[in-house]
């Protein structure tokens, strides 16, 4: 049975490999989203293809965090443990906003856990 997601670069095509290109030019001119944990905390990173919905992205394998592209920046993509709602922050957002009374606690906490994240580091670097 084939692996419905990859890393042999081999299963990808030329615009899978076209947008590994793009994540590891962002990753040099950028770095990792901030709480994307990487080599440096001792994970490896490497590209990863999803055969069945197209998405190319980058993750750190047995760490479960993945990195995909989002207006030209490599952003964490997330998934809320409880209904499964996944995407960016920026995805997340929307969803919340159009459905969030909707979501069980647990998955607001996690957002709320996320959102903060980033309002600390906002501030943070812009302090």
């Amino acid at each position: 049975m084939e692996e419905i997601v990859t890393s042999d670069l081999g299963r990808f095509g030329a615009r899978e490999r076209a947008i590994v290109v793009e994540l590891l030019q962002a990753w040099n001119r950028d770095g990792l989203p901030a709480d994307f944990e990487g080599p440096s905390e001792g994970w490896e990173v490497r590209p990863m293809f999803n055969t069945h919905s197209g998405y190319v992205f980058l993750d750190n394998g047995e760490g479960c965090q993945t990195a995909v592209m989002e207006d030209g920046k490599l952003v964490s993509f997330y998934c809320l443990g409880y209904g499964g709602i996944e995407g960016t922050l920026a995805e997340l957002k929307e969803e919340f906003a159009r459905d969030g009374e909707n979501w069980h606690s647990e998955d607001v906490e996690r957002f709320n856990d996320i959102e903060n994240f980033w309002i600390q580091n906002f501030w943070q670097e812009n302090a």
